[in-house]
């Protein structure tokens, strides 16, 4: 449990781990292996705590715009949420999370589908999904539900990776992995919709600028020029004097956005930076993993590394979601749904971001406007029939619910729910 809850749910740890592995099976040095393992571990450290970041630095907007919709404002707590979910479920959670890791390992090295899911704080929080579901809409003692639920993520983990995989050959940027990410379905219904409804000649990154303009397609200065505008208004909207007193700590608006602009801009030149870094040196390691241990394997790795190469996108994508999700906030309102539900910021910036660089490499503009407008549907309306069915585990998924919780999630505990719950 030591090793379960301190090493292997740190995602690092899980990726110096295959890498020390990886050069060893390609009989390298240690000289050679340490400096490997370092970079590619600062790398991910620079992606992972850039990411998080990045998120948090939106969570403002969460409590702006429940001001202007005259919404009761939602927690944006992380630390607290998580602690208040882990209630109940925290070993249940913790040994799934570590054993549904081996059930994806075995099946990458005994079947076809060779796909080694290394998300690993992607998995700990679907982990989580999963024991909630059993524990509050089953009667499954503990151990088949920690079987049950280790089959659940390992599948999971394994079957998510496959079907992106399908559609990385026509991404920018994504050769020699997958992603193991819980946008996947949103993924998957981007990349059909695109297809049948875009035109892929129409790409998004390939937008006619004035010359005076080529700087905006630098995707450091593209974003912290739209988010400081982002703030801006929606400030505007709320009030100067209501953002001074809840938001801003006294903070003059036009400086709070600019700061939040750069902010943003800055961690967004972290995770570029820390992409370069790691994939310079994982892709290769990798390689020896998959040569001597398991064979023809593939690395299921985050989203943030094909961020690079479509900056429009990751724009396009965050707005197009966050509409769609304000919209659908808007509708379960009118309907008086039971469950008050808010577009959760940080799902709708990267599942939003990464719907529409599918949409777009598979359908180009309209493509990927279409595929996270859907996505961000997927977000609120999920949640929304989500929330009910896990318990204690409902603050984190109010803030944390990305595309794969708020689609699964709910099948998964209607399926509990058929079967009388078990």
């Amino acid at each position: 449990m030591y090793l379960i809850n301190n090493v292997f749910s740190q995602a690092v740890f899980i990726i110096g781990i295959v890498v020390i592995a990886g050069m060893i099976a390609q009989k390298k040095t240690w000289d050679q292996i340490l400096p490997s393992v370092i970079k590619t571990m600062i790398g991910f450290t620079m992606i992972n705590v850039g990411g998080q970041t990045l998120g948090m630095s939106l969570l403002p907007l969460q409590g702006m715009i429940s001001k202007i919709f005259n919404m009761p404002a939602v927690s944006v707590d992380i630390g607290a949420a998580q602690t208040e979910s882990l209630t109940g479920i925290g070993t249940e959670m913790a040994l799934i999370f570590a054993l549904g890791f081996l059930v994806n390992l075995l099946l990458a090295r005994f079947t076809r589908f060779k796909y080694v899911h290394l998300s690993a704080h992607v998995s700990f929080f679907y982990a989580g999904l999963i024991a909630a579901l059993l524990k509050f809409g089953t009667n499954l003692a503990f151990v088949p539900l920690v079987i049950t639920g280790s089959i659940l993520l390992g599948l999971y983990m394994t079957f998510s990776c496959a079907y992106v995989a399908v559609f990385m050959k026509e991404v920018k940027g994504g050769e020699g992995f997958t992603l193991a990410h819980s946008s996947s379905i949103g993924i998957l219904i981007s990349s059909l919709l695109a297809k049948t409804f875009g035109n892929k000649e129409h790409d998004l990154e390939n937008l006619n600028v004035p010359k005076k303009l080529n700087f905006l397609r630098e995707m450091t200065i593209s974003l912290t020029i739209v988010m400081t505008v982002l703030f801006l208004i929606i400030s505007l909207i709320s009030g100067p004097a209501w953002m001074r007193e809840n938001i801003t700590g006294g903070q003059d608006i036009v400086v709070f956005s600019f700061l939040r602009g750069l902010s943003f801009g800055m961690w967004i030149t972290v995770i570029i930076t820390g992409v370069r870094m790691m994939l310079s040196e994982i892709i290769s390691a990798f390689h020896g993993f998959a040569n001597k241990i398991i064979p023809n394997s593939v690395p299921g790795l985050d989203i943030p590394l094909l961020f690079p190469n479509y900056p429009n996108s990751v724009i396009l994508g965050f707005l197009s979601s966050l509409i769609a999700g304000l919209i659908g906030m808007m509708i379960l309102g009118f309907i008086n749904y039971p469950v008050v539900v808010f577009p959760a910021l940080i799902p709708t910036f990267f599942t939003g971001a990464v719907t529409a660089i599918f949409g777009n490499a598979h359908g180009g503009r309209r493509g990927a406007i279409i595929g996270s407008f859907v996505n961000g549907l997927i977000l609120i309306f999920g949640q929304a029939l989500l929330l009910p069915m896990i318990g204690t585990y409902a603050p984190i998924m109010r803030i944390l619910s990305e595309t794969d919780y708020s689609f699964y999630g709910p099948i998964l505990g209607w399926v509990l729910k058929l079967f009388g719950g078990i």
